[in-house]
């Protein structure tokens, strides 16, 4: 019985998984092939604060539904800084942390268990843990941006995930303040399916109306907040 319960609510949990959505706010980020090579940074290592970043994500469904919300930790990582500007920098973010932040109790560990892969015959869907335990974030270029409200610089780097690395350019605030620095971007939307996640990811056009409410959207909300120090 408590099998059949556990076998029971996965798929409940998996069901509104596969529900979850609406539109992902955001302005959706620039992305190519990896930067194979990238300028020397110049300045002072900063060490980042992994108790204070983190990144932030949203799925949602994409033609009807509710979004799920969550984070995951970064594990660890360096900020070169120059004159109180980013010059360049890497950051390891700890995909077994993995976090759903709109649900509680059996429904959030089974979701999480879906998304890291630990859940049997679901190891392939997301994110497969066990196998990519890390991704990483390598800035390769850092641009001033004048005249917009939302953000006042632009970051590229090369991101890593899923063994996949694709350059991607996003908006970001950075502020300096003594021997700390701080980069946090508004909210900005990836297609997953670019690093190899397809679940549950189809064309408008190949889904049939009773189908509608089963696809995912292949766009996330990704949001980070990156602190570092001397």
């Amino acid at each position: 019985m408590k099998t059949l319960f556990k076998s029971t609510l996965f798929v409940a949990i998996i069901s509104l998984f596969v529900a979850c959505g609406g539109g992902v706010e955001g302005e959706k980020a620039t992305t190519g092939d990896a930067a194979s090579t990238k300028p020397a940074a110049k300045g002072v290592s900063y060490k980042v604060s992994t108790a204070d970043s983190k990144v932030e994500w949203v799925g949602s469904k994409k033609f009807v539904g509710d979004k799920h919300t969550g984070f995951i930790p970064v594990k660890e990582g360096e900020v070169m800084v120059s004159n109180g500007a980013i010059t360049g920098g890497k950051f390891v973010i700890d995909m077994n942390g993995i976090t759903s932040t709109d649900l509680k109790g059996d429904y959030k560990g089974y979701l999480e268990a879906h998304l890291k892969g630990t859940a049997e015959g679901k190891e392939v869907d997301f994110f497969d843990v066990t196998k990519f335990p890390t991704a990483a974030f390598e800035i390769t270029g850092v641009k001033a941006l004048a005249g917009d409200a939302t953000a006042n610089h632009t970051i590229t780097g090369n991101l890593t995930l899923k063994d996949v690395t694709k350059s991607i350019s996003f908006k970001a605030n950075v502020k300096a303040d003594g021997d700390k620095i701080m980069a946090t971007t508004p909210q900005f939307v990836i297609d997953r399916t670019e690093w190899g996640i397809t679940y549950g990811a189809s064309d408008e056009a190949s889904v049939a109306d009773d189908m509608k409410d089963k696809v995912i959207s292949k766009e996330m909300g990704v949001k980070i907040t990156l602190s570092a120090s001397k």
